[in-house]
């Protein structure tokens, strides 16, 4: 028995137009063509002289008058587009095939001629073939056929794909040192090449790039595969496939070298998730790069394993900084039914000194708030992830229910382990309010404490992601405040994708405040909900427990859920349905408002756009409120 060597699979890209390289040892050879003639065209013999060109006048005319007429339409048909049509197989191999087919790659409206569309045609049987391999079909067969709808040509491709090769034998061994290694030993284990099933290559390719790719990021930097093949017995519809990885020493990480001169190096040295001497770990070289980057200070980090420099199995790290500019300004403006119209101003001052002070500062001016605020930030010790921020501001906001305007000067500390952010802070500030029939001045020192998490594999349009937030803040009547208050507060969201196109999304917040004196709260400390990131269906902090006159004053307790189910349509647009239930009270057994409708979502540029329209369903008629938003989902 003869068996084929295969040198070379690929994996077959879902969806993807690209080809896929298939060719093997002992595969069936492609036709390679590159001339030829339409079947019914006529030629002279070498050295003869046509005799077309030595008739009389005469003669040609009679000739013209004698031929048959043709059709406007098979002028046209001379030259127009190409339009391919495969059938016989599922989406994947569909795809796969288009991607091969010489005549599918040329572009939309390149007008061909006849005879170069069947030049093409010849080329089928071969690209569907090879096309088709990566499947497990070797014995692949096809027909095609063309015809002229009056405007382009029409290829249909019929393929048949035969009797599979099946995998009879899979080989997948590890040696050396990394033998016993438990994330090498799983994927050994877990490989999925199925006995007895059709040939898969992308089963065999993403097995063979697990592994190489684990042992590097596990520190098996001489990782080399001693035999990697794909055997094919055509004849018998058979393949055998072999794995043999030889792994090497696993190394260590040494030192870090900062190349830069924006900070003082010891700021940068304490961002190091390692210390000399633990094995080597992709992991936490990618850590390295995130705590980098995230920091203001640089605009990208490279991260090199120096491994012409390893001093036995110990490997230096250096790392590449480019700075960020010193300086940003932006000014921006926007639309959102929560806000109204806005424009915002923000300046950022980077690296004001070698150990890393900063200043920003923001303005904000829309029909509904207005607000200004100034912070300088300070590394504290010598953590990077640590900051002190000195701010302050001023705000004057008037949603419908309320006007407020407020002057404060705080300090917060944020700390960042992680995915985890952690904040405490403390607060004075001074408000002048007016909600409904009460109004007041008061003035209050908060302490307050925050956690939260967020996890998410795109920042933007996340398929898979979740946020949990956690706040508490308080003031006591005895301690610069005029009335003693504790509010705290927990927020979820979560999202999961499933299939190709579909999203769920799910977001809940709960909240509770304990006042001695409620009514001397200005609103920015009172609950109230509706709005875009609330209940849609309801203006911006329309609901809540109202006075006797009916205006809405705000509520000591919060819960807001929401659920929503999206799709893709098309490139980075979506349509959602979504229901919301909550409401701002005096106690959770008060009655609740839901909202429902459908949604627009477009991918842009700065971050995801929704435009909603819902119905306040637990009211009379139903009304009916667009909502327009730009942010995050996490």
């Amino acid at each position: 028995m003869r068996w084929a060597e295969r040198l070379r699979v690929s994996k077959p890209g879902r969806r993807a137009r690209r080809k896929l390289p298939t060719r093997s040892v002992g595969s069936f050879p492609m036709a390679d063509v590159a001339t030829g003639a339409h079947p019914n065209a006529m030629h002279t013999a070498p050295g003869c002289r046509s005799t077309a060109r030595l008739a009389p006048l005469g003669a040609v005319a009679f000739a013209l008058l004698l031929a048959p007429p043709r059709s406007v339409d098979a002028w046209q048909a001379r030259e127009a587009p190409v339009r391919v049509e495969v059938r016989g197989v599922e989406e994947e191999m569909r795809d796969n095939v288009m991607a091969t087919l010489s005549l599918a790659r040329q572009p939309s409206r390149t007008r061909m001629p006849e005879e170069r569309v069947r030049l093409l045609m010849n080329r089928v049987p071969d690209e569907v073939q090879a096309a088709m391999e990566p499947f497990g079909y070797y014995a692949a067969s096809s027909s095609s056929a063309l015809a002229f709808d009056g405007r382009r040509w029409r290829v249909t491709v019929d393929v048949e794909p035969g009797s599979p090769v099946r995998l009879v034998d899979a080989l997948v061994r590890i040696e050396g040192p990394g033998a016993q290694d438990t994330a090498l030993v799983r994927i050994r284990d877990r490989a999925g090449l199925a006995i007895g099933q059709p040939l898969a290559h992308a089963s065999y390719e993403s097995v063979k790039e697990r592994l190489i790719g684990t042992a590097l990021d596990r520190g098996y930097l001489d990782a080399v595969f001693d035999s990697s093949a794909i055997f094919v017995d055509r004849g018998a519809r058979e393949a055998r496939a072999v794995l043999v990885l030889r792994t090497g020493p696993r190394f260590t990480l040494g030192e870090v070298t900062f190349f830069q001169d924006a900070l003082d190096p010891e700021l940068l040295q304490d961002l190091v998730p390692w210390v000399p001497g633990d094995a080597f770990s992709r992991a936490q070289l990618l850590e390295l790069q995130t705590s980098l980057t995230a920091e203001p200070y640089f605009s990208s980090a490279e991260i090199i394993p120096a491994r012409d420099r390893a001093e036995g199995l110990v490997v230096p790290i250096e790392v590449l900084l480019t700075p960020a500019p010193r300086q940003l300004y932006s000014v921006g403006g926007g639309y959102g039914t929560d806000t109204g119209a806005r424009v915002t101003f923000s300046a950022e001052f980077r690296r004001l000194n070698r150990a890393g002070h900063r200043a920003t500062v923001d303005a904000w001016l829309a029909q509904v708030e207005r607000r200004a605020t100034g912070s300088y930030l300070i590394p504290l010790g010598e953590r990077l992830g640590t900051v002190l921020s000195l701010t302050a501001g001023w705000v004057d906001a008037n949603p419908v229910t309320s006007e407020t305007e407020t002057w404060l000067v705080g300090a917060t500390v944020d700390g960042i382990r992680g995915d985890w952010r952690t904040q405490v802070s403390t607060t004075l500030e001074r408000a002048s309010f007016s909600v409904g029939t009460q109004s007041g001045v008061s003035t209050l020192l908060l302490l307050g404490s925050g956690l939260s998490h967020v996890v998410a594999d795109d920042r933007i349009e996340p398929a898979r992601g979740s946020l949990f937030r956690v706040r508490a803040r308080g003031g006591h009547d005895a301690l610069f405040s005029d009335v003693g208050l504790f509010d705290m507060g927990i927020e979820l969201r979560w999202i999961r994708g499933f299939g190709d196109r579909y999203r769920v999304l799910w977001r809940g917040e709960v909240g509770a405040l304990f006042s001695s004196d409620f009514s001397s709260l200005p609103p920015s400390l009172r609950y109230f909900a509706g709005g875009d990131r609330s209940v849609r269906g309801y203006a911006y902090e329309a609901l809540g427990p109202v006075d006797e006159f009916g205006d809405v004053i705000g509520g000591t307790k919060l819960l807001v859920t929401a659920i929503e189910l999206d799709a893709a349509v098309r490139r980075s647009w979506r349509v959602a349905l979504f229901a919301d239930v909550g409401n701002a009270l005096d106690s959770f057994e008060d009655p609740y408002e839901a909202g429902a409708g459908v949604g627009i979502r477009w991918r842009s540029p700065v971050g995801m756009v929704r435009l909603d329209g819902a119905f306040a369903v637990t009211r009379r008629g139903w009304p009916f409120r667009l909502h327009l938003n730009l942010g995050p989902e996490l």
